[in-house]
């Protein structure tokens, strides 16, 4: 029987299942091999009800290991926030991890989306875009960067439900229609909808820079969390719980969620939590002291979130912070000083870490425990641990003493492959008069998009339903697939050592249903029943 011939016949065998499944009214999780499939061929049936979105965390889908130890299998959905985006929370995730933590990856330069020396990047509806510059999407059918009409340059979107939250320009859209204005003073920024609240800073600042807050009338920065829900026509304002905070012109580089709280880090070091209507600080802001927070990352049961000056991801479980030493290490032959882990993914069922200011990219294996340098995404300057930052000699003088420091952007999953941005501090314009040590071509290395891709990984953006759907993943020889009641929604091929492993291993161990490295699952019902053939 051909992988043709095999994929049908699992589908028949799937179309039973779904009958049974339907006809008990039961969210039903089914293993089974094939016999009389010529390779290994394995199919994981899970059925879920994700309940009404209201922005949660729908998490993990279930995670197994093999019978003889040497991959573990899970799917999910990824609870991510980097600076600038929020990763998809309607992409799920299917990945075959080795848990030797042995990876072999290819890494390919894309086209470049503009003529900065930056870009930010975000994933929707399997489609990933670059802001700076303006919104370009890629189109890998043609191989290129293709402007699209934005809701404002470099404004985010996000999907509640089968419609599309907006946010940009001070103000909220829900599918087109307007759900929260803009304010009389100052500015709506950095919004995020999770757990049935609509959150984002309030920002009155004026020009007179950071200080400690006195009264509105001298500026303030307010946090927000109103409840809302897509089928209100918009948010009321009245029913918010607002906190207002000690420094003016505080703002956040991320947001993040954990079980039922809303968490945000602040720019000048503040962290607080949104928690049964009310707004809790857990780490006071300090003008004279770095502590920034640049993303966040749902894993297993808490979130890792990236750390400036440390450069390490920190942990929190829900009451403390904790520093997390050597996550990850420092790359031999740089300082240790002023380092920033910008970006955090799971991909592959690995964690990967993007740190300024070297450009490193970093990987962890759950299994081993151990961390892999993968690549610095930058092949200038030499290494030196008597600077802290790329060029800060050429540069001395410049405006921006760190202007050309060296960004890991974004970290952003694509059907098989992870998209990976670069940039200096700040996506400027290139000018030669001011810097030419750059020239002719290394400025060009700012504003980079490369696709990374790793044997072992299949993201695919699902379609909502209100009530259960039924996803299938299905591995056959060098094949791996996901589908949604019945339709497949994406494939790829694996590759090199990760082959042997899907055709050799004899079976699955327990399955452990809606747990796993994306957290617990978030939705109404999941039920699990494994069985082989």
């Amino acid at each position: 029987m051909n992988l043709r011939q095999t994929h049908e016949y699992s589908k028949s065998l799937r179309r039973a299942q779904l009958t049974i499944i339907v006809a008990n009214m039961l969210a039903t999780v089914g293993f089974a091999v094939d016999p009389q499939s010529e390779g290994s061929t394995k199919l994981i049936t899970v059925t879920v009800d994700r309940g009404r979105d209201e922005g949660q965390c729908f998490g993990s889908l279930f995670e197994v290991t093999s019978r003889d130890g040497s991959v573990v299998v899970g799917a999910g959905f990824q609870n991510l926030y980097n600076t600038r985006y929020r990763a998809d929370r309607h992409s799920l995730q299917f990945y075959i991890r080795p848990t030797s933590g042995q990876r072999s990856h290819t890494t390919e330069n894309l086209p470049r989306p503009n003529d900065l020396c930056g870009t930010y990047l975000y994933g929707r509806d399997d489609v990933v875009r670059s802001t700076f510059g303006g919104v370009k999407a890629w189109h890998k059918q043609t191989g290129q960067w293709e402007s699209e009409a934005s809701h404002g340059g470099t404004n985010e979107t996000m999907r509640v439900g089968d419609g599309v939250l907006s946010f940009g320009g001070s103000e909220v859209k829900y599918n087109g229609r307007t759900v929260l204005s803009r304010p009389h003073e100052g500015s709506y920024q950095l919004f995020f909808y999770a757990n049935g609240h609509l959150c984002f800073y309030h920002v009155n600042r004026g020009d007179d820079g950071y200080r400690p807050y006195e009264n509105d009338s001298d500026g303030f920065s307010k946090l927000y969390a109103c409840p809302w829900t897509i089928d209100q026509p918009a948010v009321d304002l009245s029913g918010a719980t607002v906190l207002t905070l000690p420094i003016v012109g505080e703002t956040t580089f991320a947001w993040g969620q954990l079980g039922d709280q809303i968490v945000t880090g602040s720019n000048i070091g503040g962290f607080y939590v949104f928690e049964k209507g009310s707004w809790q600080m857990l780490l006071a802001p300090n003008l004279g002291v770095s502590y920034q927070l640049y993303s966040t990352m749902m894993f297993h049961d808490r979130l890792l979130m990236g750390q400036y000056p440390s450069g390490r991801v920190f942990q929190y479980d829900g009451s403390q912070i904790n520093d997390m030493p050597g996550w990850p290490p420092v790359l031999d032959g740089v300082s240790a000083s002023a380092r920033e882990a910008q970006t955090t993914v799971v991909y592959g069922g690995d964690v990967f870490v993007g740190v300024w200011p070297w450009g490193e990219l970093w990987r962890y294996n759950p299994d081993s425990r151990k961390w892999a340098f993968t690549q610095r995404m930058f092949d200038h300057p030499t290494l030196s641990n008597r600077i802290t930052h790329p060029y800060d000699v050429e540069n001395n003088g410049g405006d921006v003493g760190n202007q050309w420091g060296q960004r890991v952007t974004s970290l952003v999953p694509g059907g098989a492959s992870l998209f990976v941005s670069t940039s200096a501090k700040w996506p400027a314009e290139w000018d030669a008069d001011k810097f030419a040590f750059l020239a002719p071509k290394k400025w060009k290395s700012y504003g980079s998009v490369y696709r990374l891709t790793m044997p072992g990984h299949l993201s695919a953006t699902t379609k909502w339903t209100d009530g259960p759907t039924t996803f299938e993943f299905f591995t056959h020889d060098n094949e791996i697939s996901i589908s949604q009641d019945g339709k497949r929604i994406a494939a790829t091929s694996v590759t090199g050592s990760l082959t042997k492993h899907l055709h050799d291993t004899a079976g699955l161990a327990d399955v452990h249903w809606g747990r796993g490295i994306y957290g617990p699952f978030g939705g109404d019902t999941i039920k699990g029943d494994t069985r082989q053939e």
